[in-house]
């Protein structure tokens, strides 16, 4: 029983396969058309036992086909083209490679080795300094010392650092700023 319309639908894709496909090509290219086409017999091979009687076959043909094309766009806009997928590998990987891990772990391991030779204050303030959020101020309060012990234990942690890694100047050389001087008028 489900085969009388599958073959009148079968019939009718056949009769009307050049037309349709001009239609369709039209609308949305040769390659779409002739891929909706394509799917639209297969459909209707496949899928005999759910087919009903079918008032109109041509235009449930093409219909159907129409369906495929637009399906059959939806999916190739979802998947990446050649062109985008070449874009995509050009993109630098801004992640270090494995040389410059290497190197930044020796050097973690150099500044490790320098501040163990630094007086216990002095790698507390080198710690807090540029780990923790305390102030010189808080900290001259802390070890009961002055403001300029605390900045010349920080200068000697990171000129110790600095030598050690083969840096000719550490960055905390030059002028004091605006904010250091009036702490240190305080």
């Amino acid at each position: 029983m489900a085969d009388a319309p599958r073959s009148l639908l079968l019939r009718s894709l056949l009769a009307r396969y050049a037309a349709m496909r001009g239609r369709l090509a039209r609308r949305f290219g040769p390659q779409i058309a002739e891929d909706a086409l394509q799917e639209t017999w297969i459909r209707l091979e496949t899928r005999a036992d759910e087919l009903t009687q079918v008032r109109d076959p041509d235009a449930y043909v093409y219909r159907t086909a129409l369906n495929t094309a637009h399906n059959l766009v939806k999916s190739d806009n979802r998947r990446l083209t050649y062109v985008d997928i070449e874009e995509l590998l050009g993109v630098a990987d801004d992640a270090p490679g494995p040389a410059t891990i290497a190197a930044d772990r020796a050097d973690i391991a150099v500044v490790a080795q320098a501040l163990s030779e630094l007086t216990e204050r002095q790698r507390a303030v080198f710690q807090e300094a540029f780990l923790g959020d305390v102030s010189h101020h808080e900290l001259a309060e802390r070890f009961g010392v002055g403001i300029r012990t605390i900045q010349k234990d920080l200068r000697r942690g990171v000129d110790l650092c600095a030598r050690r890694l083969g840096k000719r100047k550490s960055f905390v050389t030059g002028a004091a700023k605006m904010s250091d001087r009036k702490e240190m008028q305080e």
